[in-house]
């Protein structure tokens, strides 16, 4: 029976060996199933992060989305605005250049009519002195002339 002792001997190491290397394998599968699991969390956080981060930039794109017909509206008010500021300027520069030309044109006309009064004065004491010259000349007598 020393064949079968060592047998069993031999068969027990080899259960014992198996057990351990089971153990090991176990124990190698258990660390394996928690660093997958920690890569998942880790994957499922980051993922979750980008999701937060992305929603934070879709809600940020939507708001300012929101307020561009508000800014656009507010950008042609004040454009419209400003247009009709600048119109009305116009309108009264246009009417102060109006009055200054109606002006102008009233002394231009009044400086004429001055002119020509002036003008007819002056022709009628020319003739009036014609016509004393004439009258001095025509009472000298006939004889003085030379």
């Amino acid at each position: 029976m020393p064949a079968d002792t060592e047998t069993t001997a031999t068969g027990l190491a080899e259960i014992r060996d198996l057990r351990a290397t089971v153990v090991a394998l176990r124990g190698e599968l258990e660390r394996a199933r928690r660093d997958t699991a920690d890569a998942v969390q880790r994957g499922l956080a980051d993922a979750n992060a980008e999701i937060a981060q992305l929603k934070a930039s879709i809600g940020a794109l939507r708001d300012e989305l929101e307020q561009w017909p508000l800014r656009r509206d507010e950008a042609a008010r004040l454009a419209q605005a400003a247009n009709l500021d600048e119109i009305k300027q116009l309108r009264a520069t246009v009417a102060a250049l109006r009055d200054t030309l109606e002006a102008a044109r009233t002394h231009e006309e009044a400086a004429v009519r001055q002119a020509v009064v002036a003008a007819q004065d002056e022709i009628a004491q020319l003739r009036a002195t014609v016509r004393a010259l004439r009258e001095q000349l025509q009472a000298v007598p006939a004889g003085r002339n030379g």
